[in-house]
């Protein structure tokens, strides 16, 4: 078949995909996105079902990752690529049938990651731990540097017990991709304490998840729950007192409460060192956010979104 895409993903058409189901019929036919009705075409091994639109999401990853690389081997003891969220692999685009590599196969196979030290892939769940264990193994063999582990975003110093054994002279670039912003910020600060030398990828669901809710959350008292978990998400107390907040809530300006989320967390980020951010709208679903302490770091982040997922070069703003 004709290559869609302009990154190698091994794409293949998944006949088994039922194609633009609708949200209830996906509701009964997958576990957590997962699809129970078919599996992928490469290698018989459960597929996740995802929107068309995450492939901008493993472009420009995988584009940036080659960057960071290629332009920080040899400068230190060693460069470690860790990924939160990782899913089972291969993804079948809901649209159209089509199967392809996700976030985690998509950096494994990359031209550059042979000057990766560690690559360690999270997520909760056994079955999936076990089945992109076995993916990892079809492409790097026995004894690889890349490991799929269970373990819990929820719970920040089971994250870096897990990350303990990597090094502080070690440079790790940490991609965090949950479908919801409820990533405990105290989780981020304990990789940061384990890791030290961190540049940060995260998938915020503004569009999605905070989108829905922060209205809500913001004015309903019986949203209480899904307001705590932003407060946890934030690390902050008061964004919801803020005067900002409460008046776009009232207004029902979504727009304006999506940017001062945003705001929020890249402030708490300041807190801890992180100065230079960029930041990638994904159509109007999620934003990836990027955070680095060194301006080289955004360089490249810069250099990576030079050409679009279309293959187009982005004019000069």
């Amino acid at each position: 078949m004709a290559k869609k895409y302009h990154i190698d993903l091994n794409e293949m058409s998944n006949d088994g995909c039922s194609k633009k189901c609708p949200k209830e019929k996906r509701q009964k036919i997958t576990d957590d996105d997962i699809c129970k009705v078919t599996k992928s075409v490469l290698d018989d091994l459960p597929v996740r079902c995802v929107g068309e639109w995450s492939y901008e999401k493993i472009y420009y990853l995988t584009q940036y990752f080659g960057i960071f690389a290629q332009g920080m081997k040899g400068r230190w003891n060693g460069l470690n690529y860790i990924e939160i969220c990782c899913g089972l692999g291969r993804c079948v685009l809901r649209e159209t049938g089509l199967e392809i590599d996700g976030t985690s196969l998509a950096v494994l196979k990359h031209k550059n990651f042979n000057l990766i030290k560690k690559a360690l892939f999270i997520d909760v769940g056994t079955d999936v731990i076990d089945i992109l264990n076995q993916r990892i193994h079809a492409v790097l063999g026995e004894g690889s540097n890349a490991q799929a582990r269970e373990g819990d975003y929820n719970n920040p110093r089971g994250i870096g017990d897990m990350l303990g054994d990597i090094g502080k002279d070690c440079l790790n670039l940490v991609f965090i991709d949950p479908t919801n912003c409820d990533v405990p910020f105290d989780t981020i600060k304990q990789i940061v304490a384990v890791l030290n030398n961190v540049d940060f990828i995260f998938n915020v669901a503004v569009g999605t998840d905070a989108n829905r809710n922060l209205v809500s959350a913001t004015l309903d008292k019986s949203f209480s729950k899904v307001k705590q978990k932003y407060i946890k998400f934030l690390g902050v107390d008061d964004f919801f007192e803020s005067k900002a907040v409460v008046d776009a809530a009232q207004r029902g300006d979504n727009k304006k409460l999506r940017k001062l989320f945003l705001d929020e967390y890249k402030m708490s980020l300041e807190k801890i060192g992180y100065s230079h951010f960029g930041v990638e709208q994904i159509k109007h679903y999620y934003h990836l956010l990027f955070a680095s302490r060194n301006k080289k770091g955004l360089e490249f982040w810069d250099k990576a979104h030079a050409i679009t997922p279309s293959n187009q070069r982005k004019l000069p703003l």
